[in-house]
């Protein structure tokens, strides 16, 4: 897909809807090769995805010291 698209004083350039909402996503790495400029969307995680993903066998949670162990993180 190719459009063009115009930069404002500020040098915002709108990306249209129907793309932002394709991508997912308000962040991007900006890259410049040669004459291009490329975005590249960075698709970012919620810490929801997180819980339950590791199993750990600790009773008390509040002590960090056998928290850490059970990760083997150290001391």
């Amino acid at each position: 897909m190719k459009m063009v698209v115009k930069m404002d004083q500020q040098g915002r350039i709108l990306i249209p809807a129907n793309i932002r909402k394709k991508l997912e996503t308000r962040l991007f790495i900006l890259e410049v090769v040669g004459e291009e400029i490329r975005l590249k969307p960075i698709k970012t995680t919620s810490l929801k995805d997180f819980i339950d993903s590791i199993e750990v066998d600790v009773d008390d949670f509040t002590d960090t010291h056998e928290l850490r162990r059970a990760l083997n993180l150290g001391s």
